[in-house]
């Protein structure tokens, strides 16, 4: 091809035509990967959405089904529906007109805040009952975020509840609101009244709460664990639900997630168009599937008719059977496409103009170094060797930021080295290597966060050798030493996973012990490292007895903070060298 034009022209027309060719096949292939990508994007990230509201929700109604479990098995409970259920009787047979009358219609408070009122001053034992636990329930209330909590007896009468409503004091088997799901929930487990029952009522209307949607959880209570003597119910408002479903990070500005109950209606707020909770429907082709009980995201028309991509899922929690949904506009994930077509048609005729330019003069660049080798050929082709065809190495400022980038390199990475070490040194014992005061406290903080969150028990053990000074100033430092790194040996072959052990000055040391049952236990593992350490460092200091003195704080008994369960624990190791050295107390 071309064999008859001369390379400094051929070369240039291929290297452009070539070179055109290829930007305008890039430019085609670019945006459709664009595209492919910006909608993978789009996927991935809806389906994270999806499913962080839905493990969001799903760990709320977990942790609320948990916390109705804990205080109707609570003995304050308990006493509470025993009490007030005597005080109720008490009252004769106009048990609602007389507990309305005190506590809503003669209550001085607004509606809406009739809970403020802690009892009546009546005298009665129903008042008397109301003011000895309503002040627990209604914290339990305002704490936990739930509307209301009602305490109801075998028969159905609402002994108690903190909103003080119209439904209070009503029957739920033949008064007025028998037919609401209040009632419902009631009715569920009154059927069925063992420990282990509860029942979850879908959101609905609720009259007595201003026709807002309510939900009911509700769950036996019994004396001694086997009586069955009435219900805790807790009225669950609709904010939570849509404080996680309006979450607008990373939503975008048409993005949303709804949730829809099998009836179609809309079982949380839109966050375009207000509250549509069990008023506004939705008829789509994924929120069929997602409470037909499939997931998966696709294209699809919305309501409006706008096409959009929908990520669909069922939602599934006791007899909550929803939908979750997450969608966003199709414009909208392809949007940063149009900047992109822009750029590229730009950079096309951009680029067209300088390959014209800089091939020709590249093709040039390539074709004189070309024909001056041919020529070098023919040199050397007539014998003379004495030219110089060897390459140099690269002396450019591209050799010189290579070489300058690899002498950093060098340089970070040793820096790095030290700066491990400097850290190692100040976080640990250089003596025993074990971790020192700021570690275990950050580790003590860490474990009290988990506490509150999990409520798993652990122990804190303040540990002070005794006659330490003795050793060092009769046997010297260096058996004093041996001593240390022996007693701190014990201790970490003492440590189960999760356990924590460190040196916080001179012979002191303070250990954590997890997954701590109960108290005993912590006991029993104290008084085994007290043996140890008798037994242990005999063979270290043999002339000098070297025992230990050990305090014990566990969490939550003696305290819930850090600084509070340190101080707990020395104060216990002091009275343990005040009784007699080698032992321990709490």
């Amino acid at each position: 091809m071309l064999e008859n034009v001369k390379i400094t022209r051929k070369l240039p027309l291929v290297i452009i035509s070539f070179a055109l060719l290829s930007s305008i096949i890039t430019g085609i292939m670019s945006y459709k990967f664009a595209a492919e990508q910006l909608i993978l994007s789009a996927e991935s990230k809806l389906v994270a959405l999806l499913d962080s509201r839905k493990e969001s929700l799903l760990l709320y109604f977990d942790t609320v089904k948990r916390d109705l479990f804990i205080h109707a098995r609570s003995p304050q409970t308990r006493d509470a529906v025993i009490e007030i259920t005597e005080a109720w009787e008490d009252i004769g047979e106009n048990q609602q007109s007389t507990l309305q009358s005190l506590y809503i219609t003669d209550n001085l408070f607004d509606v809406g805040q009739k809970e403020a009122l802690l009892y009546a001053e009546d005298g009665s034992a129903y008042s008397k009952a109301h003011k000895k636990y309503h002040s627990f329930f209604r914290n339990l209330a305002a704490e936990h975020g739930y509307y209301d909590i009602f305490l109801v007896d075998r028969e159905g009468n609402i002994l108690y509840s903190v909103k003080k409503e119209d439904d209070f004091a009503t029957n739920l088997l033949n008064g007025k609101w028998q037919d609401t799901h209040l009632a419902r929930a009631f009715t569920m487990v009154n059927k069925n009244p063992s420990v282990d029952n509860a029942y979850l009522t879908d959101f609905e209307k609720y009259e007595p709460s201003f026709n807002q949607p309510e939900a009911f959880f509700a769950t036996p209570i019994h004396r001694n664990g086997e009586e069955y003597i009435g219900a805790l119910i807790f009225q669950m408002p609709i904010k939570y639900i849509n404080s996680v479903m309006q979450v607008s990070a990373g939503m975008g500005e048409t993005g949303e997630t709804v949730l829809i109950g099998p009836d179609e209606l809309m079982r949380s707020n839109s966050r375009f168009h207000g509250e549509k909770i069990l008023e506004a429907s939705v008829h789509s082709k994924t929120a069929a599937k997602a409470l037909s009980g499939i997931s998966g995201i696709q294209f699809e028309q919305d309501n409006r008719g706008v096409e959009v991509l929908s990520a669909f899922a069922p939602f599934n929690f006791m007899s909550l059977h929803w939908a979750i949904i997450a969608e966003i506009e199709r414009d909208e994930i392809l949007s940063p496409l149009r900047v992109f077509v822009s750029a590229l048609a730009l950079s096309v005729l951009v680029g067209t103009v300088v390959i014209f330019v800089m091939g020709y003069f590249l093709a040039l660049d390539i074709a004189k170094p070309i024909a001056a080798m041919s020529s070098m050929m023919n040199r050397l082709a007539n014998n003379e060797l004495d030219i110089n065809i060897s390459v140099s190495e690269r002396k450019d400022e591209v050799g010189h930021m290579a070489q300058a980038l690899e002498i950093f390199k060098t340089n970070a990475i040793e820096k790095d080295k030290l700066q491990k070490e400097l850290t190692y040194m100040a976080h640990h014992d250089m003596l025993t290597g074990l971790p020192t005061r700021q570690l275990i406290t950050d580790r003590l903080q860490d474990m009290t966060k988990s506490y509150n969150k999990e409520h798993f028990p652990f122990a804190v053990m303040f540990a002070d050798l005794d006659n330490f000074k003795t050793v060092n100033d009769t046997l010297g430092h260096h058996i004093g030493d041996e001593v240390l790194k022996a007693a701190a040996r014990i201790f970490q072959e003492a440590l189960r996973d999760g356990d924590f052990v460190a040196r916080i000055g001179g012979d002191e040391f303070v250990l954590l012990f997890t997954n701590i049952q109960e108290a005993d236990e912590a006991m029993e593992i104290a008084k085994k490292l007290v043996v140890s350490i008798e037994t242990g460092l005999k063979l270290v200091s043999t002339t000098i007895p070297v025992t230990l003195s050990l305090g014990i704080a566990v969490c939550p008994d003696d305290a819930e903070d850090t600084t509070s369960l340190i101080r707990h624990a020395d104060e216990a190791m002091y009275r343990a060298k005040q009784k007699s050295k080698n032992c321990c107390s709490r």
